[in-house]
């Protein structure tokens, strides 16, 4: 896969989530820690602020 089809786990709040791309529909409010790993690549973290009722979006690059 391309640069921008990279297919890795997805951590939420210490909690594997899935694999991208992933939408998570029932994410509760509040601050939320974000993980992406990939093999051969560095992880990638960042902290994301979901407000109620509204999306928050993610874009990581990984880097090898």
């Amino acid at each position: 896969s391309n640069a921008k089809e990279i297919l890795a786990l997805k951590d939420v709040d210490g909690a594997l989530v899935g694999r991208t791309p992933l939408l998570i529909a029932s994410m509760r409010p509040g601050t939320h820690d974000v993980r992406l790993e990939l093999a051969g690549h560095q992880r990638w973290a960042t902290r994301v602020r979901v407000e109620a009722g509204a999306r928050a979006r993610v874009a990581a690059s990984l880097e090898q």
